[in-house]
């Protein structure tokens, strides 16, 4: 944690699974993290400009992420950890299927990057329900 603080990243409303409302600070934060997307986009197209942004964007992000754990209690730390480990299993699960069953049928449409794409997609999908039937329960 280099920027960001666990403080710009605590919930004032904990009731239901959508209502982040963040400080001001962390919502600040965020866009701009995620500005750097766009900013990369307008700038010229080569090597040295992709590298710099993408790496710019991921510590932030990265920083960003580590922040909003640490402000987490340990009963929403332990729901975060369950459901980023159901997240891995299902993002591999789907990455071995998706890449047997091209290999079995010989697909050749069905490319590494959009194998990865469906992976995360569908991991995403589980560590979101992962989360709403934890918060549900607990």
């Amino acid at each position: 944690m280099v920027i960001a603080k666990p403080e710009w990243f605590k919930k004032r409303n904990r009731k239901g699974f959508w209502s982040y409302e963040l400080p001001w600070q962390g919502t600040l934060y965020m866009i701009c993290t995620l500005s750097l997307i766009f900013v990369g986009m307008l700038l010229p197209q080569n090597l040295l400009n992709s590298v710099l942004i993408t790496v710019l964007f991921l510590f932030l992000f990265m920083d960003g992420i580590i922040a909003n754990v640490k402000s987490l209690d340990e009963r929403e730390q332990m729901q975060y950890s369950i459901s980023m480990r159901n997240t891995a299993w299902g993002m591999i699960i789907a990455l071995v299927v998706l890449l047997v069953v091209s290999s079995s049928f010989n697909i050749d449409q069905l490319d590494l990057y959009r194998s990865i794409f469906v992976a995360v997609f569908a991991g995403g999908i589980i560590g979101i329900i992962t989360r709403y039937k934890l918060q549900r329960n607990g």
